[in-house]
């Protein structure tokens, strides 16, 4: 059995997107992403939400048809993600064209708990709501991201939806040139 290692880039006050639901704040380069890749690189597939499923297709298939436009780090995130198992969690998307990936509708917690039992390495998972659902059914065993240098003020809070406190270790904090901060936290179970 794999762990779930949720993955997040939060604003110093805890948003997610800021009011218009953008993203374009988050400093992502070569240095942050070899933090995140090297966890990504390590699961064997990943679980949506269907909110950021719809912002990741088509935008990563789409990568690999032009490389030569992109950064490395782009196009090397790129190939990993539309070769990998990907388990998209909705209710109103009925099919996936994006290639190995596969829809969640209903009994969620169930099926992705027998995911997990099933699966031969690590997870990661990307969706807020998706998150805070699978943190309190006690399937996250990680929690890894960036801090941004930045506060909104106000936006889409990460973390709104938890209603259930969850204690955290320190596995690893990274100090990034950009100003960004690397984090990964274990969940503490008991």
């Amino acid at each position: 059995m794999g762990k779930i290692i949720a993955l997040g880039h939060i604003s110093l006050d805890g948003y997610m997107a800021d009011p218009e639901g953008q993203i374009s704040w988050i400093r992502m380069d070569g240095e942050v992403a070899e933090f995140v890749h090297g966890i990504c690189l390590g699961c064997e597939g990943i679980i949506y939400g269907r909110k950021t499923y719809e912002w990741m297709d088509p935008f990563w298939p789409d990568v690999l048809k032009d490389p030569g436009k992109w950064p490395g780090w782009i196009v090397e995130y790129a190939e990993w993600v539309n070769e990998t198992k990907k388990v998209v969690v909705t209710t109103t998307l009925k099919s996936i064209a994006w290639k190995n990936t596969r829809v969640v509708g209903d009994h969620v917690v169930e099926e992705i708990t027998r995911i997990k039992a099933e699966a031969k390495g690590d997870l990661l998972l990307a969706g807020p709501q998706l998150m805070m659902t699978l943190f309190e059914a006690g399937l996250v065993d990680e929690m890894v991201g960036t801090i941004q240098p930045v506060i909104l003020g106000k936006g889409r809070p990460f973390f709104s939806m938890l209603n259930e406190r969850v204690w955290l270790e320190v596995r690893e904090l990274k100090k990034f040139a950009n100003q960004a901060v690397g984090f990964r936290y274990g969940v503490v179970r008991g």
